[in-house]
């Protein structure tokens, strides 16, 4: 048995749950947040030139997304037998299923969905995503969440043509909770409502932003608040006292945002 996850924080606590139990199973993840930046040229890899323009890390380039996608690959070759966690709740972790479903098919194919209340979770339901769950309510979902066949009709595997064709850098669940393409500045709104008129660390704004997020039952990870944050500088609608912010760091020595005037 190989499973699969599309977080890979997620995927670090299920290793964990595992080596626990002395469970001898693989566990297989991709390290990449699908639902942000482009995907109309299909290849994983000419996203690093992307992010590393717009969401930059302080430590260097992202030179390890190419190797990501073909140590994965090279994973899951090795055993036929898999199966999907998911939250679909988390935009990243559907977009990382229907890449999947386009590159492998979704015939054999099995799901462990977390579409149900967890005890474990922090507020008692469902989880966001998997990457919020510690070791106790992973173990949860370990041991009582169904093992249920692809279901094409939920999770149709034509989906990410249409958002590779649409060619958007946003992608989030909608009501009803599919995934559909979104506009760049889908999550400002949330930003800038956080941004206070006096200095503060740009960290403290993506934070309570995320959280804000949060409460709508949706997620947005920290490259995609820092894009945009980075864009509402650039844009005159946020100042900052030195370069705009880049992703890593001391937060002792971060910069500072304010509302513009």
């Amino acid at each position: 048995m190989i499973h699969i996850f599309f977080c890979a924080s997620a995927a670090g606590t299920f290793r964990q749950l595992l080596r626990a139990r002395d469970i001898a199973e693989e566990v297989a993840d991709i390290s990449e947040e699908l639902d942000l930046g482009p995907i109309s040229h299909g290849d994983l890899a000419d996203r690093e030139v992307w992010l590393d323009q717009f969401a930059p890390m302080d430590f260097g380039k992202r030179d390890w997304l190419a190797e990501s996608e073909v140590r994965f690959r090279n994973h899951i070759a090795r055993n036929p037998e898999r199966l999907v966690w998911i939250a679909p709740a988390s935009a990243t972790e559907q977009a990382g299923l229907y890449w999947y479903l386009s590159q492998f098919g979704g015939n054999g194919t099995r799901l462990a969905i977390a579409d149900y209340n967890l005890r474990g979770t922090w507020n008692g339901k469902s989880p966001l995503k998997l990457g919020e769950l510690g070791l106790e309510p992973m173990g949860e979902l370990y041991d009582e969440c169904p093992r249920v066949p692809w279901d094409p009709l939920r999770f149709p595997e034509d989906l990410w043509n249409t958002l590779v064709a649409e060619n958007a850098l946003v992608r989030v669940v909608a009501e009803g909770g599919y995934l559909r393409s979104a506009p760049d500045n889908y999550f400002d709104d949330f930003l800038l409502a956080r941004c206070p008129v006096g200095w503060t660390k740009f960290h403290r704004v993506i934070a309570d932003a995320m959280g804000d997020i949060w409460d709508t039952g949706q997620s947005a990870g920290s490259d995609l608040l820092l894009w945009r944050l980075r864009a509402l500088i650039n844009n005159g609608q946020i100042s900052c006292d030195g370069e705009p912010p880049l992703f890593g760091g001391s937060v002792a020595n971060a910069v500072k945002i304010k509302r513009a005037a």
